[in-house]
C-alpha cells in the first residue's frame, strides 16, 4: 500500500490512470478520507495523483454515476453529502436485493454454505464479546456479499457490493471505530435470518430481511436527526 498523498491511500497496480484515479478517489470517499461535502477541485486533484485533468474528469463522471459525487454546473465537483434521502435509498435497495437472496438461497442452500455463514457468525460474536466494532462492522459486511454470493446471480452481486460500499461509507461517518450498542440486536438478528434460512420458512424469512434492513435505516435516521444534518439534501 502505497501513499499517494496526505490525502490518499491506494493500493494497486492499475491497467489505466483512470482507472488508478478513479478507484484511489472511490476508496477515499467510502473511507471518509474525502468528507461528505467536500470539494473536488480538478487542478488540485491532478497535483496531487501525479496525472493530467483528463482521467480526473472521467473518474468523477464516473463516481457521479455511482452517486457518491456530485457535479454542479458552475461549482464543480462536491462528494456526496450524507442525508436522510441516502440513507433510505441504501436500506431499501439492500432489503429488495437481500429478500432475492436470502429466499433464493433458502432454496439452493448446501451445507458448505451453511458453515460458512456460520463461521463468519461465530466470528461476529467473538468481535461482539470484546466490543470491537470495527472487525464486527467488517464481518457484517462480509456475512451480507456471502449471501450475495452464493446466489451466483451475477447483477445481484454487483449491485450488493456497491450498496454495501455505501452502507460502509456511513457507518465510517458515523462511528469512527466507536461501539454502537445496535450491535447486539443486529447479531441477534443475524441469528435468527440464519436460522430461517436454514428451515427454508421463506415468508418469516423475508419478514426477519425487512425487519433488519428498516431497524438499521431508522437507527441511520436518528444519527442524523442527532448530528442535526439536513433531512431535505437529496445527496
Amino acid at each position: 500500500m502505497n501513499k499517494i498523498s496526505e490525502k490518499f491511500t491506494t493500493v494497486g497496480p492499475f491497467q489505466t490512470k483512470e482507472d488508478f484515479v478513479y478507484q484511489t478517489l472511490r476508496a477515499a470517499i467510502l473511507q471518509c478520507e474525502l468528507q461528505p461535502g467536500e470539494k473536488l477541485v480538478v487542478d488540485h486533484l491532478s497535483v496531487q495523483l501525479g496525472t493530467s485533468t483528463i482521467p480526473i474528469r472521467t473518474a468523477l463522471q464516473r463516481l457521479q454515476a455511482e452517486g457518491l459525487v456530485e457535479i454542479v454546473p458552475h461549482t464543480g465537483a462536491v462528494v456526496t453529502e450524507i442525508s436522510t434521502t441516502l440513507v433510505s435509498e441504501v436500506f431499501s435497495m439492500l432489503e429488495a436485493l437481500e429478500s432475492v437472496a436470502f429466499v433464493h438461497v433458502a432454496s439452493h442452500l448446501e451445507e458448505s454454505d451453511l458453515v460458512g455463514l456460520q463461521d463468519i457468525l461465530k466470528r461476529m460474536d467473538e468481535a461482539l464479546e470484546n466490543r470491537d466494532s470495527n472487525l464486527w462492522s467488517d464481518l457484517n459486511s462480509q456475512f451480507h456479499r456471502q449471501v450475495a454470493e452464493i446466489t451466483h446471480m451475477k447483477l445481484l452481486v454487483e449491485f450488493t457490493h456497491r450498496t454495501l460500499d455505501n452502507w460502509d461509507r456511513l457507518r465510517r461517518y458515523f462511528f469512527k471505530g466507536d461501539f454502537s450498542e445496535h450491535i447486539p440486536r443486529a447479531q441477534a438478528e443475524h441469528r435468527k435470518m440464519l436460522e430461517l434460512l436454514r428451515e427454508g420458512d421463506e415468508p418469516a424469512l423475508m419478514a426477519a430481511v425487512s425487519e433488519h434492513n428498516r431497524n438499521a435505516r431508522d437507527m441511520y435516521f436518528k444519527l442524523l436527526e442527532s448530528a442535526g444534518m439536513d433531512k431535505g439534501k437529496s445527496g
